[in-house]
């Protein structure tokens, strides 16, 4: 009973952004055996994307009211379900694999787990992250590191400078995948603490994780010198009209699976490219190759004089080479209205427009 129990979970995770594909040696069971109990397998493999009340989920798995509640709170504490509470009422639906509980539980219980690291690296290994992350649209989208735009051409959604502005207290994690890959031996050298930097309730008390606008911004800042692409969340602040800014993850091409997805498993895109390309005034080259290590997915080389060559169809459009160019020769243009790409305005939507465009039964 057990590996059905499992299996079945599996396949509710599949059926939800951004997926929880099957490998070959069915890697996926593994890792859910570690995860969770065959209780909590049980129930959430039993529950999908939908909003569901507990009295909804007891009928279903045949249980007590008393003893879904239980299950669905060591559930909730892991990741595996996400609660919300609708006309007074807890309903709860079941959280994607990455992005949600993965995040959490090797942010947490398993932060020095090895095995569960090695275990992430195989599956990614045998073609999940490929089938992860190619589907459309990303989920993140690339936001140009500050200063590579000129200010007529920052989008709401590109606006980091004014999330900062409007808001007074932020969230600030270590890098999830930073942890993981120094479980399985590639040390990153990157400041740990470098994800998140959402909004927090403005009289949230300071801590380690929690910053004011001055550390925010100063460690941000940082994180720009080291040469992190910023890969934002998408999201509507309450009272705007459009998506815009909420915060990112600072991601570098050794920890960020969406990065990885490139350079390792080989995608044409990992995380959504910005609205942006870079381009070369090739005159102005001096061929020093700062373009060539700044760029985290290899779409800048030199040819045989030292000028910069910029592939377009690997370029994220995030700006790292862009400002750091000793003579202005590197500048962000934009995509073809054609290429442009409307940000979903919040989660929700943007797990509809990947159900739409991947195929999979909603």
């Amino acid at each position: 009973m057990s590996n059905e129990i499992y299996e079945r979970l599996a396949s509710a995770l599949d059926a939800i952004p951004p997926g929880y594909p099957e490998t070959a040696s069915r890697t996926e069971l593994q890792l859910l055996k570690k995860s969770f109990s065959e209780e909590e397998a049980e129930l959430a493999g039993l529950m999908s994307r939908k909003f569901e009340r507990i009295s909804e989920l007891a009928t279903r798995v045949g249980w007590e009211s008393d003893k879904v509640r239980d299950v669905l709170q060591s559930c909730l504490e892991k990741g595996l379900v996400i609660k919300r509470n609708i006309d007074d009422q807890e309903h709860y639906r079941l959280a994607p694999f990455m992005g949600v509980w993965y995040e959490r539980l090797m942010g947490g219980e398993m932060r020095h787990d090895a095995k569960f690291a090695a275990l992430f690296e195989q599956y990614m290994n045998e073609g999940a992250g490929e089938k992860i992350f190619s589907p459309r649209p990303g989920g993140f989208k690339v936001v140009p590191i500050r200063g590579a735009l000129k200010p007529e051409q920052l989008e709401p959604y590109d606006d980091i400078d004014a999330h900062f502005a409007r808001n007074e207290r932020f969230a600030v994690i270590d890098c999830i995948c930073q942890i993981e890959r120094d479980l399985v031996g590639h040390k990153c050298t990157k400041p740990l603490k470098r994800c998140a930097f959402t909004a927090l309730p403005p009289d949230t008390p300071l801590s380690e994780n929690v910053l004011n606008r001055e550390q925010a911004i100063e460690l941000f800042t940082q994180l720009e010198e080291e040469g992190l692409v910023h890969n934002g969340f998408y999201g509507t602040p309450k009272g705007a009209k459009t998506p815009q800014f909420i915060g990112c993850c600072n991601c570098c091409n050794d920890c960020c699976p969406s990065l990885r997805a490139i350079n390792d498993w080989g995608l044409e895109e990992g995380p959504q490219r910005s609205n942006y390309r870079a381009s070369l005034k090739a005159e102005n080259c001096i061929a020093c190759g700062d373009c060539v290590e700044r760029c985290q997915v290899h779409a800048i080389r030199q040819d045989e004089e030292g000028i910069a060559q910029i592939d377009r169809g690997k370029c994220l459009g995030c700006g790292l080479c862009v400002v750091k160019c000793p003579v202005n020769a590197i500048e962000l243009v934009p995509v073809s209205a054609e290429e442009w790409f409307h940000p979903p305005s919040s989660f929700a939507e943007w797990e509809e427009r990947w159900l739409s465009q991947s195929g999979k039964t909603r």
